[in-house]
């Protein structure tokens, strides 16, 4: 009868199959497991889609040519690269990688990593610049059900939100009117240099100012940017019901009102930051002042980064499906198929090791008949 014997090759590679059947095994028994907040970012990645859907019809309406180059999903949300309300320059390839529905899943993560509910107010300073990151977190903040005092800083920089018919305020009334959201903004200020709309010709300013007004919102008119954003604390504190207060302030993109200067823009951390009120600033914005008050802010300006830290695509084409991706769930071994595996390898290399020791014993018990006694 065959016995395994460490010493029998043919038992160390029945060894070496079982181990690699067996890792094959538990390779092949992984299982989703969902993400937290999957209920929520679902939710919100879906009406993000759906928003998406919504500009793109009205863009088409307003009787503007999607460019399929710039624009190869044809959303209809990237914007042109020279138009009167340009504020400044913007890099294409950032408006792009906000087009992804999944993108609003990443916005619910940073409003629940500050620990918001349902009914809590937030301060939300957006500009037109990337609009792709304007829709998610709107659709995030309505999947969460939160009250948003919003200023809009009207201008945009290139390939954003700066047609003139096609606003960020227009866009948002088109989300509002279809009942995409439940809020829209309250004040806006032109943007651009010293957030008053310097630096645009005077077409491009009136043409902002025209959006405003037919958008239904509150101008704010500083003479500088100190004074604006003075204007902007008071109206966010005016909006704000009695015997409450915000817990969050919600920045999106550079705008100069919000972050003081575009040095301010880009050394604070993208994401959550709950000691900013720690710093000082030479230029403050608004978001600054939020910050003394020792509530968090959610700074959203390096979109590339929350892309690659979620596992979005960079330049999504086609556009993902909403749902979909690593930001939802994840893949993990089934530990009992694991375990059960390792049972079964380490049975097999004891039986072995019992069987040579078994064997090595036997023969050093047998006496050669030829042995001298």
């Amino acid at each position: 009868m065959y016995k395994p014997s460490l010493k029998n090759n043919w038992s160390l590679i029945g060894l070496c199959v079982l181990s690699i059947v067996l890792f094959y095994i538990v390779q092949n028994s992984k299982k989703d497991v969902q993400q937290k907040y999957y209920e929520e970012k679902i939710l919100a990645s879906k009406n993000n889609e759906v928003a998406m859907k919504v500009l793109k019809d009205e863009v088409l309406s307003l009787g503007y040519i999607i460019d399929k180059l710039n624009d190869p999903n044809e959303t209809g949300l990237i914007g042109t690269s020279v138009s009167s309300i340009t504020t400044s320059r913007g890099a294409l390839s950032e408006r792009l990688a906000t087009l992804n529905p999944n993108f609003a899943a990443a916005m619910i993560d940073l409003l629940k990593e500050c620990g918001l509910e349902e009914g809590d107010y937030v301060a939300v300073g957006v500009t037109g610049a990337n609009p792709g990151a304007n829709i998610a977190m709107y659709m995030a903040m309505e999947t969460l059900k939160l009250k948003p005092i919003i200023i809009v800083s009207a201008g945009s920089s290139t390939y954003g939100a700066n047609r003139e018919l096609f606003t960020w305020l227009d866009m948002e009334t088109a989300l509002y009117e279809t009942e995409m959201i439940s809020f829209k903004s309250k004040y806006a200020t032109l943007g651009g240099t010293n957030d008053i709309g310097r630096g645009l010709p005077p077409e491009g300013r009136d043409n902002l100012m025209r959006a405003i007004i037919r958008n239904h919102v509150t101008p704010l008119n500083g003479a500088n940017l100190k004074e604006n954003v003075q204007l902007r604390y008071d109206s966010y504190l005016k909006e704000l019901p009695p015997d409450t207060q915000y817990s969050a302030f919600i920045n999106l993109g550079a705008g100069v009102g919000n972050v003081g200067s575009l040095v301010n823009a880009k050394i604070i951390p993208t994401g959550v930051n709950k000691k900013l009120g720690e710093k000082e600033f030479k230029e403050p914005g608004v978001m600054m002042k939020f910050a003394k008050t020792n509530i968090p802010v959610v700074h959203v300006y390096n979109v590339m980064k929350i892309v690659k830290e979620n596992k979005l695509e960079s330049n999504p084409y086609p556009l993902p499906k909403a749902g979909e991706g690593a930001i939802f769930s994840k893949q993990i071994n089934n530990v009992l198929i694991a375990v059960i595996c390792w049972i079964i390898l380490l049975g097999a290399i004891i039986a072995v090791i019992i069987f040579d020791r078994h064997d090595r014993h036997f023969m050093s018990n047998l006496v050669d008949p030829e042995e001298d006694l």
